[in-house]
């Protein structure tokens, strides 16, 4: 009960306010009740009964000043982190995330401003992330945008090799593929931070679809003499086939690109009671210990020396995907000994 009490504003400021009332009340009477008591002995019953009638209005208007003084101080108390927050919100509003509220209470108070707290914390991560966001996509741009300007104005050399002519225009029509490519990762992205169930349902064969996936990439498998180690059980899966085509895609795309020559990629999915349970694993490069917490961010690369390749957010979009069909991705990685990522996805109805 004494808890509950001190956990609500409601029942303390209540508490206060009849603790107030008694405590004006009860000094106003005993001091005015003394101060008649003193001085009624030289009075006549009538002259004792309207000195007693001053007194106890006298007696009245000293509660209310004494009770009135100590409830604004009370309020006053209880009022100053409300103001304070109030204060501090306004500065919020400016864009100043940095601002925290020092108040520990049990209250309703005490919890507002711990709220604020996280509230400001959030947003000054979203912040954060909003403008290594932009600085992200500023540099992705400026790479190929820079290479095609560089590119396009040797070509205007008169004097220019038919050698070094296809050269250079082969650069462009790389860059501007990467440009494409990024492009439409982050539209796809921006899509899937909107998209909360999935669209165009239907039954097809996942075994398959990661098959067809192989054979896109065959080429990039191909070039590194890769050898691909293949367990697929057959499964029927409902869902936006194209939209789970990119988790493969993705996935298999980047053990691909950080496998070593001559390696093995490992392509597995079987079902295990109501839920799909796909692993994909290479023997790369691996992942640093300092980078696995980040794999998943927006435009992070672990691996710098493949940063012209890719736009970092394959990772991104697969993760986004996973959890729409309310799945999880997982992975374990040591350096110089590859990468293993393992999805569930629960089969539908």
């Amino acid at each position: 009960m004494i808890n509950k009490l001190s956990n609500s504003i409601r029942a303390k400021g209540t508490l206060i306010a009849i603790g107030i009332l008694f405590f004006s009340c009860f000094v106003s009477f005993a001091l005015m009740t003394s101060l008649f008591l003193v001085f009624h002995d030289d009075l006549s019953v009538s002259e004792a009964h309207a000195v007693f009638g001053s007194f106890m209005f006298v007696t009245l208007i000293l509660c209310v000043a004494l009770g009135g003084s100590l409830l604004y101080f009370a309020i006053r108390k209880i009022s100053d982190p409300i103001i304070r927050i109030s204060n501090a919100a306004k500065e919020v509003a400016k864009g100043d995330f940095s601002m925290k509220i020092d108040y520990k209470s049990n209250d309703e108070i005490g919890m507002l401003a711990q709220n604020f707290n996280l509230m400001t914390t959030e947003l000054g991560n979203m912040e954060y992330l909003r403008k290594d966001f932009i600085s992200s996509v500023s540099h992705e741009l400026k790479t190929p945008i820079s290479a095609i300007q560089g590119f396009a104005e040797m070509l205007q050399d008169k004097d220019l090799s038919e050698e070094n002519f296809q050269a250079y225009t082969n650069i462009i029509i790389d860059e501007t593929k990467r440009l494409s490519h990024l492009s439409s990762n982050m539209l796809r992205l921006s899509k899937l931070d909107h998209q909360f169930i999935p669209e165009s349902i239907k039954r097809f064969s996942l075994d398959e679809q990661i098959r067809r996936t192989i054979v896109l990439l065959e080429e990039k498998w191909s070039k590194k003499n890769l050898e691909l180690d293949i367990d697929l059980d057959e499964m029927v899966y409902m869902g936006d086939e194209a939209l789970i085509q990119q988790i493969w895609l993705n996935l298999i795309e980047n053990a691909i690109k950080f496998s070593a020559e001559s390696g093995t990629v490992f392509i597995q999915a079987k079902k295990i009671s109501n839920t799909v349970v796909a692993e994909i694993k290479d023997q790369g490069i691996g992942i640093s210990k300092i980078d696995q917490g980040r794999i998943f961010e927006k435009f992070f690369k672990a691996d710098k020396s493949h940063s012209i390749e890719g736009s970092g957010l394959g990772l991104a979009i697969v993760k986004k995907i996973v959890e729409i069909y309310d799945g999880e991705i997982k992975f374990s990685s040591e350096m110089g000994q590859g990468t293993t990522f393992v999805v569930k996805l629960p089969f539908r109805n």
